[in-house]
């Protein structure tokens, strides 16, 4: 949450990228060296129950994630709106594109897009 704050404050969004080159480019220039969990700009299945379609989720940009899963054809862990609607990825262990499922308070890393 303070990060999230943190980029709010420097009119920012955390960061969700639109398809896989970008993905690979901010996960190999700024993620990877860290080794290390970094959350998503993508949350929610706002539907009740579980998902593991990413189809079905939000970003904080409000772009519209049937048309980014198509290109970047992700897996995730179940997200719910009550349990753990967050979503987090790590550039090893095979969760950069099988992202994991968090509360949303655990404290992790998140990479912020500001406005030039």
């Amino acid at each position: 949450a303070v990060v999230s704050t943190q980029c709010t404050e420097s009119s920012g969004i955390n960061a969700e990228y639109g398809d896989l080159n970008e993905h690979r480019f901010v996960e190999s220039n700024q993620v990877a060296i860290h080794h290390s969990w970094t959350w998503l700009g993508v949350w929610c299945f706002p539907n009740g129950g579980d998902s593991r379609d990413p189809s079905q989720f939000y970003t904080v940009t409000g772009e519209d994630m049937r048309v980014i899963q198509k290109k970047i054809n992700a897996r995730t862990d179940p997200i719910n709106e009550h349990d753990r609607p967050c979503l987090l990825f790590h550039p090893r262990h095979d969760r950069t594109m099988n992202w994991h499922h968090q509360h949303g308070h655990e404290g992790q890393k998140a990479i912020c897009e500001v406005p030039l």
